[in-house]
């Protein structure tokens, strides 16, 4: 089995250097492989546990790919995420049409680098037990582990997805790409509740 490893370097000083790698996440989903005009941001956690992220090399007039450790839990990586699209959406004189944001993973499928538009998708933190009540069209998939099982899906039924905050970027998006293979893109929900202790 090949492997694609995101290699990242980073200078420590102007004569030292650590060579860092970043893995993103491997699942089984296509997406787009070419996209022109891009800047990358990478994010990983250090060795002492603190989160590292790389953004001095962003283009605000260019598409984002965010490169994010897969081991990064939601908590640790969607704070920097929200707070970097709420930048890259922030009209400028360098910035006057809209650019869109992905994150990176390695499609199983064909062992191709692969990107996931994210715009669309609106992130709410909430408390499990203050989870909105869904009409009967919609069925809720609560992600709360990694040994996560996919429950049966109708057709006819709306997918609306709830993940516990602590639950790896690597299980987040194995879950997506899960359903979205299952019901298809169209029929998932928009916001996507991330559930907080």
């Amino acid at each position: 089995m090949k492997r694609v490893v995101v290699f990242l370097l980073i200078v420590g000083s102007v004569f030292s250097c650590v060579d860092r790698e970043v893995k993103v996440p491997r699942i089984a989903l296509n997406g787009a492989e070419k996209v022109a005009d891009h800047s990358v941001i990478w994010m990983f956690r250090n060795d002492d546990g603190t989160l590292d992220l790389n953004e001095k090399n962003r283009i605000s007039s260019t598409h984002w790919f965010f490169n994010i450790d897969k081991k990064l839990s939601l908590n640790e990586m969607l704070p920097e995420v929200k707070r970097l699209v709420i930048k890259h959406n922030t009209k400028s004189p360098h910035n006057t049409k809209k650019m869109n944001n992905y994150f990176t993973y390695v499609n199983s499928l064909n062992d191709h680098l692969s990107f996931y538009q994210f715009d669309s998708i609106v992130y709410k933190e909430v408390k499990e037990n203050n989870l909105p009540q869904f009409l009967n069209d919609t069925i809720l998939v609560t992600i709360n582990s990694i040994d996560f099982k996919l429950p049966e899906i109708p057709k006819n039924k709306k997918v609306q997805m709830a993940f516990n905050s602590v639950i790896s970027f690597q299980n987040y998006l194995e879950v997506k790409a899960l359903i979205i293979n299952r019901v298809g893109e169209k029929n998932i929900a928009k916001v996507e509740y991330i559930i907080t202790e």
